[in-house]
């Protein structure tokens, strides 16, 4: 019958677990600076990734209060077109003579937020995390009324000028007033919440200057009274 004969290391059993603790240790050590390397990592892009942020929503907001801003210089070319469609309601009204103009609006970008990786959201923290989604939900909804406001105020170019409106115009020229009116008041609505949502977490809109053009806004409409035409 053939015996088993146990391997024994060259230099004893002392030393053998001596040189596994080392190899084990150095292992784990291995893998622990590992793990805080990719934690810094980790930390950096996060880091990167909230500035990159942070300065997205700054622009965003900036650009949301140049429209916001308009809003006043609006509200009276509004107030003009009124009474212009009142007076043709009643009979014969007055030819315009200047422009009507409208809003300077720019876009709000969200490329940042929607480029930020899997990684990225899933170390911040979630309260952090909810409120650059609820800043960027309002900014999508900016972006969408932005988008029917200029569309109302396009629909108004068609006044440009005009010294004549029939029924139907007037009718449809009360629509668009009232629509520009409304749409312009939910603008300004939710810019005071997103406003408020940003300062909380420190973000305050990027300096600017309002462009010249959007002051043109501001001129009062030129009109001719039926009587003198």
């Amino acid at each position: 019958m053939r015996r088993l004969h146990l391997i024994k290391p060259p230099n004893g059993w002392p030393d053998f677990i001596n040189e596994l603790v080392i190899v084990v240790l150095g292992v784990l050590i291995a893998l622990g600076a590992q793990e805080l390397l990719n934690k810094w990592n980790a930390r950096r892009d996060l880091d990167e990734f909230r500035s990159a942020v942070d300065q997205e929503i700054a622009d965003n907001l900036a650009a949301y209060e140049q429209r916001v801003r308009q809003s006043s210089c609006a509200g009276a070319r509004l107030d003009q077109l009124e009474a212009c469609q009142k007076t043709w309601r009643e009979g014969s009204g007055p030819a315009m003579l200047g422009r009507i103009r409208r809003p300077i609006e720019y876009t709000v970008s969200q490329h940042v937020w929607s480029s930020g990786f899997a990684a990225n959201l899933r170390e911040m923290p979630l309260d952090e995390r909810l409120t650059y989604a609820g800043l960027y939900a309002l900014f999508e909804a900016y972006e969408n009324q932005r988008l029917r406001d200029a569309a109302i105020w396009q629909e108004l170019y068609a006044y440009d000028q005009a010294t004549s409106l029939s029924p139907p115009a007037v009718n449809k020229l009360r629509g668009l007033i009232l629509s520009a009116r409304a749409l312009g008041n939910s603008i300004n609505g939710n810019f005071e919440q997103l406003k408020q949502q940003a300062r909380a977490v420190g973000i305050r809109p990027t300096a600017y200057n309002m462009e010249q053009s959007a002051l043109r806004l501001c001129a009062e409409i030129g009109f001719t009274p039926p009587a003198s035409r």
